[in-house]
This record gives structure tokens, C-alpha cells and sequence, in this order.
């Protein structure tokens, strides 16, 4: 134990690397989504329709739209064209994970026995030789195939290697789930196929669309194989350097090398999945360079191009990041994609840095942004999701069965399908995964990330400590946690502080509360007050633990509104309305046509009730305001009601609006007091 802390003085004093044995002991670890038992009424209920709409639908849309059939053309079991867009396969690939997850916590004969048949199909595709793509393979094998488009021919367009990446994630979370090694075996004999072709002394190139890097990490976990993780480190140093190639440029994050760069970039999924990829190795090999990098990247990102709501990627032509501050409302992307890989970035960073400013920021995203993008029935879908809509700009991309493809037949409303069908079988994968995010661990001391009602076990240093979490978080801030370890013993247990409960709607300067919180976060153990011992955004509280010992955290509850940073042109002279981690916004279903001008002011009064019938049960907000017309010299009052944004467009397609206009004089003479919080 001496030598281990000894190691960790020295890498504290000298900021070196490791790697190999001393990493593994030292790294904080994340504990599986399917040692949680998640009961509450809001992740509760988004599971189980999850589980019981949305992976049928996905599963019946892959089916209908040719894309299952692909891998039976593909192995000579049926005649025809491949249907869907030439990367469809990785849309297979997802549902397959969300299925297996699904598995997980709550097994299904009948979805096995599918789930064996649609992988028999899948190995059946594979070639001798370990490569599969169905697209690829029923063209060169039809009549019209030809050498002008052989295998790993455009990286940059068609997204073999993004593909495969998909293919590894699927088969690791397939084997975890149900023990079955057949897809792994594809995905292992796919992967040495790849480790063959691409290298030092072999091709060297990049994928145009990253996702290869996170897959080949967890293909690496799943069988402890070196050489996957070799691989990754290859397509993470290669990319941005030209190694007799074109360079591809900032939309892929190909423009210099990862170790120098800064700034977030390009689109949006491209960048957090393979963001994501460099935060794995940076933590499983201590690379410095790396971390360093993803912190600064990180904070490129929250303090300059994301939104109050945790969504990133700004732009529609780039489907990503646009300059510093630009961030548009109306016309915002935030593509559910994005919402699903931020939120994977944010944690592998909480993993490297056990900092819980990136799980405050992966919380922002995964009740506000991501929720969103999946209707409450679970049968309908946000490509793109705004924080402003007039009702008749068709933002969302729509349904068609052939090219152009990218916004033809638009909507104003969710749909429940896409030609290129990227999201919902990304939010079929991760919403089993969520509890998966709540608690991590590190030699002697277990982290409480989220607050879920729920109930769950963790081995600590080889005995078990169970957590019972009794709350109705997010409506209510007071959480109770039941600590009961299998015999009593002595440890740490470390409860994050939201930073919205310290006064901090994010952990830059890019957004700020205008007014203070008149209450204050209190701590218990056993009914005894303690004091907030904050280590990294954590509430540190170490003592010996007994069975049955009752922690008791109470966050304010407060409305507060919020305003954007000045260079944040679009927001200027508006506020936006928060409480807890839930962002409002104002919908015309409940305000009428205009609820886009609506006007706060310093009278508005802000009052707060909880309607279970509405929306799945929420806590909305009600207020007064002024609204003034064109034709009109005098503004009038107006009472209104702000529901929480990730539930709009659930009752009929409408005007709705996020950030509410604030009169410019009025926010200019409020004391910046709140920044003395930041």
C-alpha cells in the first residue's frame, strides 16, 4: 500500500505518465448499468418504454426498410440491391446493443431468440478474410461491381471504418449481456482483418467519421487483446498527420494532429465519438498529452459553443461546432447523436480527471437535450432539436426512401424514421446505459454522480456495499441514500453538489444565474448535519459505515433565471428559466400564438407545481409577463406556463421558445453578484 502512495505523490509532483499495473490500480472505474436497479417515475419509465416501444420500433423499421435483409443479400441468401444508405449496417449495429443492454435488465425469450437469428445473418455476410459491409459486398458482387469502388476505397464517404466500430460496440455489449461469443468472433476476425491493413509500414490512413476508435477500446475490454488497443493509438496519433494522404480538414478533426489541438471543431458526432476514443486510452495508459488536450477541447466546449439545454454542434450545413459564442436558437442542430456522444465524452472525462464538473455537464445534457430527441410514446424521433420554433420551419429531417436525402420532406415535428436513421437506434442504445452513469468507484471510496431513485450493489475492495436511493429527482431535491455494507467497515463516500445547487447553471463563464439562490444545500448522516468537506465538486464523507446508515441530501429547488454570455448575440436581452437540471421553455400549446413574445420582468413572479397527468408527470412553471404587438403602443400582462423543454412538441406541433425576451435596461441593472460564485 506504501509503494502505491508513494506512486501517486510522485505522479502529483511531477505530472508524469503511467502506465501498465499502477494505472489499472489508480484508475476510477465506472459502475455497471445493470448492478442498478432504476425504480424511479422518470429513467424508470423511460426504460421500460425503451424497452417496450422504441427497440420494437427500430427493430421494425430496420426490417421494413431493407436494412436486415442487406446482410442476407450480402451472404447470397436472397437476390437484390442493398436498401438504406451505404453505411446502414451501423444502424443495425445499434439497435443490437440497445437490445443486448435491454437484455440486461430484463431478459426476453422471444428478443433472444430474434437477436441470435438477425447475428447468424450477420456472421453469414462475413467474408473469408474477416470484412464486412453489406453494401460493399452485394455491389461487388452484383454485375454492376467494379474495381472503381474496392473495399476501403473513400475512408472519408464511406464510413467503412466507422461501421466497424459500431460492429465492435455491439458485439462487446452482446457478449457482456448474454454471454454469446458468435458476433464477437465476427468482430474480432473483422478487427485482425483491420489491424493488418492499416498501421505503421501498412496503409496509413484515418476514418472520415470517427466511432472505429471507441469500438476497437471496447473490443480491447472484452478480450484483452494489446494489439486493439495499439490499433486505436494508431488512428488517434494518425489523424492530422499526412502520411502520403490529403489531409480532411477540420469537418473530421484532420487538421493537425489530436495533441495539438484546442479547440472543438467540425461536426459534432465525429468529434465527441473519437474524443471519447482518446479519453479511453488517455486513461487506460496515463498518455499526459492526450488528457491535456481533451481538457482543453472540454473546455473550448463549455465555454463557448454549447447550449444552456447541454446540446452541442450548432450549425445545420456542418452538422457541428461554429465559432466561438455562436450559438443560434432558432436554427440550432444539437443532433440527438451528439447528445448521445457528448454525454459519453463527458463521463470518460469524469473517469480521467474525477472531476464532477463533467458530470454536471453530462447531467445538463441527458435531461434536457437528450430527452428531447425521443418523443414520450418512444415511437418518434428529433433529428435536430432547437431551442426556438415558429411551427412552420421544417427543422427536423424527414422520411424518404431514396436520395437527396439530407432535408427533403422536412418536419416541424418528430418523425419516426430517417433515410439516414443515426439517432433513434442511438437512443435505443443508451438509454438501458444510464444507470450506468450514476456511481463510479476508486480503491476505497464510491462516487454518487446522479440521483435516481434506485437500488443498487457494488463490490468494494472485494466485499459489497449496497445503496438504496429514494428521491423524486428531478422535481424534488431531496435524496436519501441507505448505505449497507456487508459487514461494517470503513471507507469514503463522495455525493456530487450539483453545480446549479452552488450557483453555477454550468462550469464557465458561459452562462450565469441572475438571481441567488435563497436557500442552501444541507448534508445528514444518521439525522446529524455535517459540513459540505468539497473535494472536486464532491461531498467527501469518510467514516466507518454500518448497515442501515442513512445519508440525506437536500438541493434547493429553486427557479432561477439565466443569462448567456454577452458575446452570445442571439441571447442578448433574453433569459432563460431553470430549476434544478431541468431547462423550461414556453410552448404555444399553453400560451397561444404569442409566446414568442413574451417578456419577463423583474415583477414576474415565478410559482412552481407538479402535474402528474401532464407530460408523464412534470413540475411546471407558472409566471406573468408582458407581450406587446406590432399594432400595438402598450404592452400587456400576461400570465404563462413554462414546461420543461425536453417535453415540447409532445402534444401538437407549435410555436416554442426557450430563451425569453428581457428588457435590456432591466438586465444591465441587475448586479453581476452571481459571478462571485463562479
Amino acid at each position: 500500500m506504501k509503494y502505491w502512495m508513494s506512486l501517486l505523490i510522485l505522479i502529483c509532483v511531477l505530472g508524469v505518465s503511467i502506465t501498465g499495473e499502477a494505472q489499472e490500480v489508480l484508475r476510477l472505474r465506472g459502475v455497471p448499468f445493470d448492478a442498478v436497479k432504476v425504480t424511479d417515475a422518470f429513467w424508470g419509465l423511460r426504460i421500460e418504454i425503451n424497452r417496450v416501444v422504441s427497440i420494437p420500433h427500430c427493430i421494425k423499421m430496420c426490417e421494413e426498410t431493407g436494412l436486415v435483409d442487406n446482410f442476407a443479400k450480402a451472404a447470397g441468401l436472397m437476390k437484390g440491391d442493398a436498401k438504406g444508405i451505404w453505411f446502414s449496417d451501423a444502424q443495425v449495429y445499434k439497435t443490437i446493443e440497445g437490445i443486448s443492454f435491454s437484455l440486461a435488465l430484463h431478459y426476453d425469450a422471444d428478443l433472444d431468440r430474434f437477436l441470435d437469428g438477425l447475428i447468424d445473418k450477420i456472421a453469414a455476410a462475413q467474408e473469408a478474410d474477416g470484412y464486412i459491409n453489406s453494401h460493399k459486398t452485394i455491389k461487388l458482387k452484383s454485375a454492376r461491381g467494379t474495381a472503381e469502388d474496392p473495399r476501403w476505397s473513400n475512408l472519408s464517404s464511406g464510413l467503412e471504418l466507422y461501421v466497424c466500430g459500431h460492429l465492435y460496440e455491439a458485439a462487446a455489449a452482446n457478449y457482456r449481456a448474454t454471454g454469446k461469443r458468435k458476433l464477437l468472433e465476427v468482430a474480432i476476425k473483422n478487427a485482425n482483418l483491420v489491424a493488418r491493413l492499416f498501421g505503421v509500414g501498412e496503409r496509413r490512413d484515418v476514418g472520415g467519421h470517427q466511432e472505429v476508435e471507441v469500438g476497437l477500446v471496447k473490443l480491447y475490454q472484452a478480450t484483452g487483446e494489446d494489439k486493439y488497443l495499439k490499433l486505436v493509438k494508431f488512428f488517434i496519433d494518425e489523424r492530422g498527420r499526412s502520411h502520403g494522404r490529403k489531409l480532411r480538414g477540420p469537418f473530421s478533426q484532420d487538421h493537425k494532429p489530436i495533441v495539438e489541438q484546442r479547440e472543438a471543431v467540425g461536426q459534432a458526432p465525429r468529434a465527441t465519438y473519437f474524443y471519447s476514443g482518446v479519453t479511453d486510452v488517455a486513461a487506460i495508459t496515463g498518455q499526459k498529452d492526450y488528457a491535456i488536450a481533451m481538457e482543453k477541447i472540454w473546455e473550448d466546449v463549455v465555454s463557448k459553443k454549447m447550449y444552456i439545454t447541454g446540446g452541442i454542434g450548432s450549425l445545420h450545413e456542418n452538422e457541428g461546432f461554429g465559432e466561438a459564442y455562436e450559438l443560434p436558437n432558432k436554427t440550432a442542430y444539437t443532433e440527438t447523436c451528439a447528445a448521445v456522444s457528448f454525454s459519453m465524452w463527458n463521463y470518460r472525462m469524469f473517469l480521467l480527471l474525477g472531476e464532477a464538473r463533467f458530470i454536471d455537464v453530462l447531467e445538463l445534457t441527458v435531461y434536457n437535450n437528450f430527452p428531447a430527441g425521443v418523443s414520450l410514446k418512444g415511437d418518434t424521433f428529433f433529428y435536430a432539436n432547437p431551442l426556438e420554433s415558429d411551427g412552420i420551419w421544417k427543422f427536423n429531417r424527414g422520411y424518404v426512401g431514396e436520395q437527396p436525402y439530407m432535408y427533403k420532406e422536412g418536419s416541424a415535428t418528430r418523425k419516426p424514421w430517417f433515410y439516414c436513421p443515426c439517432c433513434p437506434p442511438n437512443a435505443i442504445r443508451f438509454v438501458p446505459q444510464i444507470a450506468g452513469y450514476m456511481y463510479a468507484q476508486r480503491g476505497k471510496t464510491v462516487y454518487i454522480n446522479f440521483f435516481i431513485d434506485s437500488d443498487s450493489v457494488i463490490t468494494l475492495q472485494g466485499h459489497t456495499v449496497r445503496l438504496k436511493q429514494k428521491t423524486r429527482y428531478p422535481w424534488d431535491g431531496k435524496v436519501k441514500i441507505t448505505v449497507e455494507p456487508e459487514q461494517p467497515q470503513r471507507f469514503a463516500i463522495n455525493v456530487r453538489i450539483p453545480g446549479w445547487a452552488r450557483g453555477r447553471p454550468v462550469p464557465s463563464d458561459l452562462y450565469r444565474y441572475l438571481n441567488e439562490s435563497s436557500e442552501e444545500v444541507t448534508l445528514k448522516v444518521n439525522d446529524r448535519s455535517i459540513a459540505l468537506n468539497m473535494r472536486k465538486g464532491f461531498a467527501h464523507i469518510e467514516r466507518k459505515w454500518d448497515k442501515g446508515d442513512v445519508i440525506e441530501l437536500d438541493l434547493p429547488m429553486q427557479v432561477r433565471r439565466v443569462a448567456a454570455h454577452e458575446k452570445v448575440k442571439d441571447d442578448r436581452g433574453k433569459v432563460a428559466l431553470q430549476r434544478g437540471p431541468i431547462v423550461y421553455c414556453l410552448e404555444e400549446v399553453d400560451n397561444g400564438k404569442d409566446v414568442r413574445k413574451v417578456c419577463l420582468t423583474n415583477k414576474s413572479k415565478l410559482t412552481t407545481q407538479y402535474r402528474g397527468e401532464l407530460l408523464g408527470g412534470v413540475v411546471v412553471v407558472k409566471g406573468s409577463g408582458t407581450v406587446r404587438k406590432e399594432d400595438e403602443r402598450q404592452a400587456k400582462e400576461v400570465e404563462f406556463t413554462a414546461v420543461p423543454y425536453y417535453s415540447w412538441n409532445n402534444r401538437e406541433a407549435g410555436q416554442m421558445v426557450v430563451w425569453l425576451k428581457w428588457n435590456t435596461a432591466q438586465l444591465g441593472s441587475i448586479r453581476r453578484s452571481s459571478m462571485r460564485n463562479l
